[in-house]
């Protein structure tokens, strides 16, 4: 089976249209193998969920420490007033 352009008609039935997936302005009715390949592509594992918290959690330390530098030089420079 090959991947197929469908649309619903008025009562709410598919029907399939000979339009290029491309063009497609409906629906896209997909194999199983297709649909297979999709998901093995889309799938989170332990370790990109692991990598993604820590970017998270490593990024949020930078953005703070840069942010609080000049508030530090800033302290220093009011203490020696």
């Amino acid at each position: 089976m090959t991947d197929t352009c469908v649309q619903l008609n008025e009562q709410g039935f598919l029907y399939a249209v000979r339009t290029p997936i491309t063009d497609c302005a409906g629906y896209v009715l997909i194999s199983k193998s297709s649909y297979d390949s999709y998901l093995a592509g889309s799938e989170l594992t332990p370790e990109d969920v692991g990598a993604a918290f820590s970017f998270g959690f490593a990024a949020i330390l930078v953005s703070c420490y840069f942010a609080a530098y000049p508030v530090g030089i800033a302290k220093r420079l009011i203490n020696k007033l």
